[in-house]
């Protein structure tokens, strides 16, 4: 089940936080050999923060290895979207500077099941039901969960075993969280039938790869683009651009994308538009643009939603141009 043996030979980073799963990840990645670092983040809602923070630097001494640390700002709403962003950020800018080959997290099957439960419980599709894979490409880096296929169980017998050390999150038996609120149910079905569950995940992972066609996105600066297909399939790749941005789609926000034929804003922070052949995603700019710019966009037809963003990315005529013209 742990799939560390696909990881293509290279140097990671590997996304720590002292808890049960990523404390088992850094010693089988030990054990077999892998080249990584670590990296963590302080949220400084617990006490306990601090010690988990010593315990990764200490791990690091220990085993030759770099430990990246920072401490995030105080979120003041929407605490696992922003907090989620700015881990992905804090990886992103780790990546640049130090050239790994990926990012490892230690997500598992128990996080897999948990998902699949709380979207279904709000409506949601095969493509938004199953989640993350084994490899994803975000932000341009690819991310590697090499235990998504391990029953959370199986990490915590690993542990005792080696008297591994890891600290349980006291915040996550507060059930005022949806997903610890799922989780004291679900925990005694992953008990029980992790291997049927893992099995079914697989099968739907299958039937998702054939509903669900590869689409090539092109990027302008921020903007993404993908050619139009059917609407089905549109919404599928809007909602995982917006994933790799750390912006999960409601149900009631994929039917007003139907309801505008993909012409919208989302939450303040998105702009999708679309012409007769593609459909554009992009972060949403205020900004006052020249004369003469409008006067450009408006005889290249690009969509009115766009122009503040292509304006402000300072692209070259040309550029614009030959993007706009695209079949």
């Amino acid at each position: 089940m742990i799939e560390i043996e696909r990881l293509p030979k290279g140097r990671y980073l590997l996304g720590f936080s002292g808890g049960v799963d990523s404390s088992a990840l850094f010693f089988l990645l030990l054990e077999r050999g892998v080249e990584f670092d670590i990296a963590i983040v302080d949220y400084g809602l617990r006490e306990q923060s601090k010690e988990e923070v010593a315990y990764a630097k200490k791990l690091a001494q220990d085993h030759q290895k770099l430990c990246f640390c920072t401490q995030a700002p105080k979120f003041t709403h929407n605490f696992e979207s922003q907090a989620r962003e700015f881990r992905y950020e804090f990886f992103s800018q780790i990546l640049a500077r130090q050239k790994y080959d990926g990012v490892l997290l230690a997500h598992q099957l128990d996080d897999r099941f948990e998902w699949v439960i709380m979207q279904m419980c709000k409506g949601a599709g095969l493509d938004t039901l199953l989640g993350f894979d084994f490899v994803q490409n975000d932000r341009g880096y690819l991310i590697y969960r090499p235990l998504w296929k391990v029953p959370k169980s199986r990490l915590y017998e690993y542990c005792r075993d080696r008297e591994i050390v890891y600290f349980e999150d006291i915040s996550n038996a507060q059930t005022k969280y949806m997903r610890n609120a799922f989780r004291q149910y679900l925990q005694p079905l992953l008990l029980q039938y992790s291997k049927g569950i893992q099995r079914s995940l697989e099968y739907l992972l299958e039937d998702k790869k054939k509903l669900y066609e590869k689409c090539e996105t092109t990027y302008f600066g921020d903007i993404a683009c993908f050619q139009r297909r059917e609407q089905k399939m549109d919404l599928y790749q809007l909602d995982f651009l917006l994933k790799k941005r750390g912006y999960l789609l409601s149900a009631k926000q994929r039917k007003e994308i139907l309801k505008e034929k993909f012409s919208c804003e989302i939450a303040g922070k998105w702009i999708i538009e679309s012409d007769d052949k593609r459909i554009y995603l992009c972060s949403k700019i205020s900004n006052t643009m020249s004369k003469e710019f409008r006067d450009f966009a408006r005889k290249l037809k690009i969509p009115k939603n766009l122009r503040p963003n292509i304006f402000c990315s300072h692209k070259a005529p040309q550029e614009i141009k030959d993007f706009f013209a695209k079949d």
